[in-house]
């Protein structure tokens, strides 16, 4: 996907239609142009022009300069998308954890209700928080593609001191860590060493603590915790975490964690690099 198609998708994100997008980008580049100009630089059919500058008109994206012919502009970025980004990110942060609720409270009823727990191959319970990290070690140690990871401040802190070393050789093997979590005061070190080896975005809307910590491996492989407490222990905690195989669920899990990662903030490293 080229730089143009990126953009187009991300206004698309924001409930932009593809033509609308691309006009407000051409007017954004190129400043107050007519009708003509703007199918030409936008590279939308003329027939599609007026249309879609109607509606950019209507959510107040773009201002119409009487005359003839009419003069096209759009509103400022800033002004007119920053609030649309917003909703999203609280929208994608609401979705998530919902979601999350619910597949926790779905899992644990199913295995509940089983009467042959061991006969299901694709879920486990896994209890107290040696055990938890022991396994993310050994999912970690697996991964060949990616690793998906959303974590609490203290839990980054955690992860540094019980897996960084099995995400070193991950990232030998090419897999790909993403991390998101929030960062403090207490945690800002590890994130600075954490980013040698990880794309890490900063969780400005903190998920609820028992619905924090949650793994993807290779989009097959899915790891939820409940961390009880959020301390920087990684021997003592009497931690709940399923792990499950369902490749449907994973699936559903890497695509709201994504569009969580498309709507959170750089860490500033990766900021300075792109600068």
């Amino acid at each position: 996907m080229n730089v143009e198609e990126k953009e187009v998708a991300a206004l698309q994100r924001l409930g932009l239609t593809e033509y609308e997008a691309r006009i407000y980008l051409a007017l954004a580049r190129m400043g107050p142009i007519k009708a003509s100009e703007v199918s030409f630089f936008g590279n939308v059919p003329r027939t599609k022009t007026y249309g879609a500058i109607r509606e950019l008109e209507k959510k107040s994206l773009l201002s119409i300069i009487p005359g003839k012919p009419e003069i096209y502009a759009v509103r400022s970025p800033s002004e007119v998308l920053m609030p649309l980004v917003t909703r999203l990110e609280s929208d994608v942060a609401e979705s998530t954890n919902i979601v999350h609720k619910l597949a926790l409270t779905y899992e644990s009823n199913v295995i509940v209700r089983s009467q042959h727990p061991k006969e299901n191959k694709e879920m486990w319970v896994i209890e107290g928080r040696a055990n938890v990290l022991a396994k993310m070690n050994e999912l970690f140690g697996e991964a060949s593609k990616s690793i998906n990871y959303c974590t609490s401040a203290n839990g980054l802190i955690r992860a540094y001191k019980a897996n960084s070393a099995t995400f070193e050789k991950a990232r030998t093997r090419g897999a790909t860590l993403r991390m998101l979590t929030p960062v403090s005061p207490d945690n800002n070190a590890v994130v600075r060493e954490m980013e040698a080896i990880a794309e890490i975005k900063i969780l400005e809307q903190p998920l609820p603590a028992q619905f924090t910590n949650f793994v993807s491996v290779d989009s097959s492989e899915l790891l939820i915790s409940e961390v009880k407490p959020d301390d920087l222990s990684t021997e003592r905690g009497s931690d709940l975490a399923i792990w499950n195989r369902n490749k449907l669920s994973t699936g559903i899990h890497d695509q709201l964690f994504m569009r969580l990662w498309d709507a959170s903030v750089e860490s500033r490293r990766e900021s300075k690099a792109k600068g």
